[in-house]
């Protein structure tokens, strides 16, 4: 009976290990879930799609070439308009939806139309993954980026490959890396501070390396001010 006793304690703990195994998997966070507790973190009552502001950015690059300019971006969100102005360079163009308008400056619409899809993109990251054809892949990973614990999650687009990485502690975007056309070469971009308009908190600032066999500093950006876009 003392023999009968003890296989049945053995036999309960290896059910109970496998129980707990089965939960333990079960209960995993996913990627899309976590994807939508960092946008609740950065953007708790939903004002990203009705943005209507001027963001001006300090942007301060050193490979690979030196420039500094001073940037004014809107973003209508609403009726889906970006207006890139480079002050700098003289250089201003306004997009809605589909159609292109040069302001000033001597680039036209061909040249400038990246500005179109990027600065309305990353600004407004973790939200701008909604709705933008990103696939997210359904499990995430535990790691660190730049010394912080955090949750990675690979979101997919037709011809870039993006990873996000995610504050454990409060679900803010820590940052994110990608490449184009699946590439070995890839960007890596640590986000830095929040800038606060109403009760969103955007990334204030960026600072970005490119990755081949190592890591090399490319520049910074940073949010220093807004306004209403009349």
């Amino acid at each position: 009976m003392k023999d009968l006793g003890q296989r049945n304690i053995v036999f309960n703990s290896f059910l109970l290990l496998i129980l707990l195994a089965a939960f333990s998997c079960n209960s995993k966070i996913t990627g899309e879930a976590i994807l939508n507790k960092s946008i609740e973190f950065h953007d708790p009552e939903n004002e990203w799609n009705s943005l209507k502001q001027k963001l001006k950015i300090s942007s301060n690059f050193v490979y690979p070439d030196s420039s500094f300019y001073q940037l004014e971006i809107g973003l209508d969100n609403q009726n889906q308009r970006v207006m890139y102005s480079n002050n700098t360079l003289g250089q201003q163009v306004e997009f809605q939806k589909d159609s292109c308008t040069i302001i000033s400056g001597n680039r036209n619409c061909e040249q400038l139309k990246w500005t179109h899809g990027f600065y309305h993109f990353i600004p407004g990251l973790p939200m701008t993954l909604k709705g933008n054809d990103a696939k997210i892949a359904p499990n995430a990973v535990d790691t660190t980026f730049h010394g912080l614990s955090c949750h990675k999650i690979q979101v997919d687009f037709e011809k870039e490959k993006w990873h996000f990485y995610i504050s454990k502690e409060n679900y803010r975007l820590i940052g994110y890396d990608f490449n184009k056309n699946f590439e070995a070469k890839s960007e890596e971009i640590l986000g830095e501070n929040l800038y606060e308009i109403g009760n969103m908190k955007l990334i204030k600032s960026r600072s970005w390396w490119i990755t081949t066999d190592s890591l090399i500093y490319s520049g910074k950006d940073e949010i220093i001010g807004n306004s209403p876009w009349l």
